[in-house]
């Protein structure tokens, strides 16, 4: 199931390459999401066959079982869709920016959702049947233990994301985008929204993982409010912000509501006693902020020093830059991360 959603992208590069063949490249794309959905479809159906789990069609029933299962289904689909809200909601607003809002609220977002979907709900998604099994056990401990470990994982991987997005989100852009009609200017402004986005990143990956302790005990109504509210003062914020800033005032208020659905998951659960930060949490937080600022340092010193090496390379130095500057991120942040989780003694 977790590698289901992989097949879109390797549906839809696999139709660009033969883009030739369709009026343009917009047409191939959408024929390559659509192939996308039959083989995903397609995989889950072979592997439910396999496992025995294959459900047949038969004639619905509205037993108590089925309208159980939508009673929790509705809100747990909105609880859990709030940054995804409030992104449609800066799209909506950025319509009303002069020209190149919504281009580049929708080329930062693209970036955004890389570390999103890879590290936040995949992880969410481990984590959820874990935690219901445990609570099920009546084994409150090991449902925290298990949260934490998650946690903590989320955070090692989601924090080298933060800083570059922090550091070099201008490098970002113009080594993935800029080429064509999407000139210097363009990078710029998607650059200073991926900017804005970034900061709420590190809530945003964590809120699935804090939903579970939620959901974890079939209690889908908790996540929903808060997650309305959150999206309520998002809403409220880009009000007040997209004129004065324009898109990334959008994307600010979006981070900002991030980190209001977190605080308020984390509070409650807190509160409850289905969630509790442990010490193995602690020391993974210490040796990723260590590393990330090991990293923030060398970013900004090879930003600030290091951009005029790349004058004069040519076409590709854009790409060049951002492939350098990707291997140097990776040689600092997970050596100094090791290293420090070793001398924290883990």
């Amino acid at each position: 199931a977790a590698f289901a959603p992989v097949l879109l992208n390797v549906a839809i590069v696999a139709f660009l390459a033969i883009a030739f063949l369709f009026p343009n490249a917009g047409i191939a794309a959408s024929v390559g999401i659509l192939a996308a959905g039959l083989l995903e479809l397609g995989l889950m159906l072979i592997a439910a066959k396999r496992a025995g789990l294959l459900a047949v069609f038969a004639r619905p029933s509205w037993t108590a079982d089925i309208k159980q299962f939508f009673t929790a289904f509705l809100p747990a689909v909105i609880g859990s869709a709030g940054v995804q809200i409030a992104i449609f909601a800066d799209t909506i607003i950025s319509s009303m920016l002069p020209t190149g809002g919504v281009s580049s609220i929708y080329y930062a977002d693209r970036l955004y959702q890389l570390p999103i979907g890879v590290i936040g709900i995949a992880a969410g998604t481990v984590l959820l049947p874990e935690m219901s099994r445990r609570f099920a056990a009546d084994d409150r401990r090991g449902a925290i233990s298990a949260q934490n470990r998650t946690m903590a994982l989320t955070i090692a991987l989601a924090a080298p994301f933060f800083v570059v997005f922090m550091i070099i989100p201008q490098e970002i852009i113009s080594g993935v985008f800029q080429r064509g009609a999407f000139d210097a200017k363009a990078a710029f402004e998607a650059a200073a929204v991926l900017n804005a986005y970034g900061t709420g990143l590190l809530a945003v990956v964590l809120i699935r993982s804090a939903v579970a302790s939620f959901q974890a005990r079939g209690d889908t109504m908790t996540p929903m409010k808060i997650s309305l509210f959150a999206v309520a003062c998002n809403v409220v914020i880009k009000l007040f912000l997209y004129t004065p800033l324009g898109a990334p005032g959008l994307a600010i208020a979006t981070a900002v509501g991030a980190w209001v659905n977190f605080g308020l998951l984390v509070f409650l659960a807190m509160r409850k006693g289905d969630m509790a930060f442990d010490q193995t949490t602690g020391k993974v937080a210490a040796a990723v902020a260590g590393a990330s600022l090991a990293l923030f340092i060398a970013l900004l010193t090879v930003s600030w020093y290091g951009s005029s090496l790349m004058n004069g390379i040519g076409r590709y130095q854009n790409e060049i830059r951002l492939l350098g500057l990707g291997l140097l991120s990776a040689a600092i942040y997970f050596p100094v991360l090791t290293a420090l989780l070793y001398v924290l003694g883990m």
